[in-house]
């Protein structure tokens, strides 16, 4: 069995209290990019951060994983598949650690954070970045690395481009300096809209796909929200599209939201979390 292990350095005074990571998907490059930019920056950080690519062997063959996903295999198994053995590994890397994961979406070239219900200190640093849209995803997903802490995953724009890249960086500088690493955050104060992946839209197989919803857009009971093929795809109740599009996922179109408001606070109270219980 190879042994699994992400790639780890460490930067900044003392023992690591922060962790900036990207690589969890092989195939999204942007967030690799950032971290390597940083691991090469002078920084002159003020908090011991560790700077992590998450899935090496995924990375370097360009796909978004090699035998499970790892953004489904959390908390891990130290004697599972590849990435379940990456996930153990790297949830032990970022115990105690506020975390930021990055990556990248088919979906909108604008940032997104995503955030875990039981993380309520994930959901009020997410709503410090520079971010229009901050997302909880606890009902639609199993296994995330949301699950292992107060992490905050950034989607930060469209996969494979120059410009993700830049967002990715940008947004893990915003994170440094909003958790006291670097000085002064210099990004545009944001009061983000909330939202709660409430379900899946499943593709109809084997037909070409036309999304016609925009992502974070309300979609009107009664609308059609895409086609595929000749069949229009009509929405039964309303909703907000969030990262939807034609090729991001093989069997869905993404997923259906409700708004949650513009408080964290607020929002987590709609979920039915009280903050000050954490």
């Amino acid at each position: 069995m190879t042994e699994a292990s992400p790639d780890v350095t460490v930067h900044g005074p003392g023992d690591p209290e922060l962790a900036v990571v990207g690589g969890v998907h092989g195939d999204e490059p942007s967030g690799v990019r950032a971290v390597e930019r940083l691991r090469d920056a002078d920084l002159s950080l003020r908090r011991g951060v560790k700077f992590v690519v998450a899935n090496p062997p995924a990375v370097e063959a360009g796909q978004r994983y090699l035998e499970t996903d790892l953004n489904r295999s959390f908390p891990g198994d130290s004697d599972g598949s590849l990435e379940e053995r990456l996930a153990a590994r790297l949830c032990a890397e970022t115990a105690g650690l506020p975390t930021l994961s990055l990556h990248a979406t088919h979906s909108t070239p604008d940032p997104i954070a995503l955030v875990e219900h039981t993380q309520p200190a994930a959901f009020d640093l997410a709503g410090r970045l520079p971010v229009p849209h901050v997302v909880d995803h606890h009902r639609v997903t199993d296994g995330s690395f949301t699950d292992c802490g107060t992490v905050v995953t950034v989607e930060a724009g469209c996969q494979g481009t120059d410009a993700a890249a830049d967002e990715a960086e940008r947004q893990a500088r915003a994170f440094l300096a909003e958790t006291g690493a670097l000085p002064t955050a210099d990004h545009d104060g944001t009061d983000p809209n909330y939202y709660v992946l409430e379900d899946a839209v499943e593709k109809p197989s084997g037909v070409e796909y036309e999304l016609l919803a925009e992502n974070f857009t309300r979609v009107a009971a009664g609308a059609v929200f895409a086609t595929a093929g000749e069949e229009r795809l009509v929405a039964h109740r309303p909703f907000y599209p969030v990262l939807m599009s034609e090729c991001g996922y093989e069997e869905i179109f993404g997923y259906r939201a409700s708004r949650l408001g513009t408080s964290p606070a607020g929002a987590l109270a709609v979920l039915g979390v009280d903050p000050a219980a954490e």
